[in-house]
C-alpha cells in the first residue's frame, strides 16, 4: 500500500488475486506457447510479491521510525530530567549558600553586639571608677582642707600662746 497504513484484508486479497491471475496467465501462456502471456503472468506475480515486500519494508520502516521517535522522546525526557536535576542541585547550592551567608551575618551581628556590649560595660565601669575616684579625691581634698584648717588653727593658737608667753616673759623681766 502506498499510504503507509497497515496491510488490510482487502489489499491482501487483492495481492492474492493478482498472484492468482498472474499464475493463471503464466500457466495459460505455457500451455498455449504464448511467451508474452506467460511473461505477463510472471510479471503480475512478481508485482504482487514486490507490493507485498514493499508493504513489509514500509511497515518495518514505520516501526523503526516509531521506535526512533520513542527513543528520541525518551532521550528528551532523560535530558529534561537531568536539566531539572541540575537546576534543583543549583537551587539547593544557592539556598545553602544563602543560608550560610545569613548564618554568617547573624554570627557577625551577634559578635558585634557582644563587643558593643563589652565596650559599653567597660565604658560604664570606667565612668563609675572615674566617679568613685573623683568622689574620693573630693573627699580627700575636703579632709586635707579640714586638716589644713585644723593645722592653721593650731598654728594660730601656737602663735597666740607664743605671744602670750613673750608678753609674760617681757613682763617678768
Amino acid at each position: 500500500m502506498s499510504d503507509g497504513a497497515e496491510p488490510t484484508d482487502t489489499s491482501t486479497t487483492q495481492r492474492a488475486g493478482q498472484r492468482l491471475a498472474g499464475a493463471v496467465k503464466k500457466a495459460a501462456g505455457a500451455v498455449t506457447g504464448n511467451d508474452t502471456l506467460r511473461a505477463e503472468g510472471e510479471l503480475q506475480g512478481e508485482r504482487a510479491d514486490a507490493e507485498k515486500d514493499a508493504q513489509r519494508a514500509e511497515a518495518e520502516a514505520r516501526q523503526k521510525r516509531e521506535e526512533a521517535e520513542a527513543e528520541a522522546r525518551a532521550e528528551e525526557l532523560r535530558v529534561e530530567r537531568e536539566r531539572l536535576a541540575a537546576e534543583d542541585a543549583r537551587s539547593e547550592r544557592e539556598d545553602r549558600a544563602e543560608a550560610e551567608r545569613r548564618a554568617r551575618e547573624q554570627r557577625i551581628e551577634a559578635e558585634t553586639a557582644q563587643r558593643e556590649q563589652a565596650v559599653s560595660q567597660t565604658a560604664r565601669a570606667r565612668e563609675q571608677a572615674a566617679r568613685r575616684d573623683e568622689a574620693a579625691a573630693v573627699q580627700e581634698r575636703g579632709e586635707a582642707e579640714s586638716r589644713v584648717r585644723d593645722e592653721e588653727q593650731r598654728a594660730e593658737e601656737a602663735r597666740r600662746t607664743a605671744r602670750t608667753l613673750e608678753q609674760v616673759e617681757e613682763e617678768d623681766r
